[in-house]
């Protein structure tokens, strides 16, 4: 069988000897490259799981660091440069500085400029205000963990939140919800999807879908309602991930720059960290006022009034701070939570 192809301008004619051979040499290094990437995220992933790592560190934690500990760390490697022996990378982070990482044994596909990555690295810091050591233990491209923990939201939006083993359907017009029983959580996530693309027309279905994903994936890990989540970022942003407000709160939850990084959030625009800081910062507060006023109801107001204001002004004022924006805050997220559940 002779070997044919269409592309420039050869139109179904034979392929010369040495053009096979050079093919097959292209073939031949393109599955070794390929296997190489596969067995890459294969091995860093078995890494990631063996020190129980389940998101990059923040720069607040980073810049914080003692000891020594493996940790996560993303951004653009935006080169190598070479000291006798030792090879070192540039990792660009999130908030533009620039982070100096020992790579004795960096993949090849590192080796180029402004690559997306994830790297696992031993960090270490002896002192106080000393510098930080980073080396190099493994390295992930980040298309392929951006895929990996959109698979893994899924599979968590699969797993049974409640005893019932079921999530309810709710469908939504402009200002009500109307109320579905018994639908698998599997199948939430593309109703919360049409719900928030419906509210920002300017996201993409698989923007809208990613969201979805991450709401119920981060609620359900945390234990916290889906649909109070939705209720929040529906008043904070309007499900915009770009959303910047006057004072500075960032994405999709609003986060605050130092409440990012006290959540180990290092992008607050990117929708997974985002919803990850948010959810587990509503979980915190849902724990603290339900300890202080063994009331479910009053630790969900409470909760919601701290995540607007924060739980020093809720602590000063004893209940819900006496701040016009605040409470016009709590009463939507409340409407809003009441109406997804199909409540009046």
């Amino acid at each position: 069988m002779e070997l044919r192809h269409e592309l420039l301008g050869f139109e179904n004619r034979p392929l010369s000897v040495p053009m096979r051979r050079i093919l097959s040499i292209l073939i031949f290094w393109s599955a070794v490259y390929a296997s190489s990437t596969a067995q890459t995220l294969t091995d860093y992933l078995k890494i990631r799981r063996f020190h129980h790592i389940i998101q990059s560190a923040g720069v607040g934690s980073l810049e914080t660091l003692m000891g020594t500990r493996i940790v996560e760390v993303k951004g653009i490697v935006k080169g190598s440069f070479r000291v006798g022996e030792l090879t070192s990378l540039l990792l660009e982070r999130a908030d533009g500085d620039t982070l100096v990482i020992e790579a004795p044994s960096a993949p090849v596909w590192l080796s180029g400029n402004e690559v997306p990555a994830r790297l696992l690295v031993r960090a270490n810091r002896g002192e106080q205000g000393g510098l930080l050591r980073a080396v190099l233990l493994s390295a992930a491209p980040e298309g392929s963990m951006l895929s990996y923990d959109q698979e893994q939201a899924r599979r968590s939006a699969e797993k049974q939140p409640h005893p019932s083993g079921y999530m309810r359907k709710y469908t939504a017009t402009s200002r009500h919800a109307t109320r579905v029983w018994n639908l698998p959580a599997s199948q939430v996530s593309p109703i919360y999807a049409a719900f928030i693309r419906k509210q920002n027309r300017r996201l993409s279905d698989a923007e809208a879908l990613h969201i979805a994903n991450a709401v119920v994936g981060f609620s359900i890990y945390y234990g916290v309602d889906a649909r109070l989540i939705m209720a929040m970022v529906m008043a904070e942003s309007g499900f915009d991930p770009g959303s910047t407000s006057r004072t500075g709160a960032m994405g999709l939850g609003q986060l605050m720059p130092g409440t990012a990084q006290g959540l180990g959030v290092s992008n607050a625009y990117d929708t997974t960290e985002n919803l990850y800081g948010t959810v587990k910062l509503v979980r915190s507060h849902l724990d603290k006022y339900r300890r202080q006023t063994g009331d479910d109801y009053q630790s969900l107001v409470l909760s919601i009034a701290a995540y607007n204001a924060g739980s020093g002004a809720v602590r000063r004022a004893g209940g819900v701070p006496p701040y016009r924006e605040t409470q016009a805050y709590v009463r939507r997220v409340i409407n809003l939570f009441a109406a997804f559940r199909g409540q009046s």
